[in-house]
């Protein structure tokens, strides 16, 4: 079990889908964090290399916290999440971009626990 600070960057991949998170607390007593989510990325797996599609990188930072199994996460390199941060244009209120936020987060979620 990798051991986890507050504020480190952490990732729950399933399938060719990344949610990359901010650690804001850890329970060590359930083997749980309680993260903020940043982005989801879907991931294009054409050719062995790992890409992000157009338009397939989704700003997360406006939805719901989740508590989550902390052997779920691996921890993130900075240039891995750089190269998708740098994408994301700065936030803006826009009910729209916060609606598809949050369907994708609970599309992503119904996917792990299938």
């Amino acid at each position: 079990m990798a051991q986890f600070i507050n504020s480190q960057i952490v990732c729950l991949d399933c399938q060719n889908k990344s949610l990359y998170c901010e650690v804001i607390d850890i329970i060590n007593d359930r083997k749980t964090c309680w993260v903020r989510p940043l982005i989801l990325v879907n991931l294009n797996t054409q050719d062995n290399n790992y890409y992000p599609l157009k338009n397939d990188i989704y700003d997360l930072r406006f939805t719901s916290d989740l508590l989550w199994n902390m052997d779920d996460f691996r921890i993130v390199l900075d240039t891995e999440y750089i190269q998708f941060l740098a994408n994301l244009q700065e936030f803006e209120f826009d009910e729209d971009k916060l609606i598809l936020g949050k369907q994708q987060l609970r599309l992503f979620i119904q996917e792990i626990i299938k």
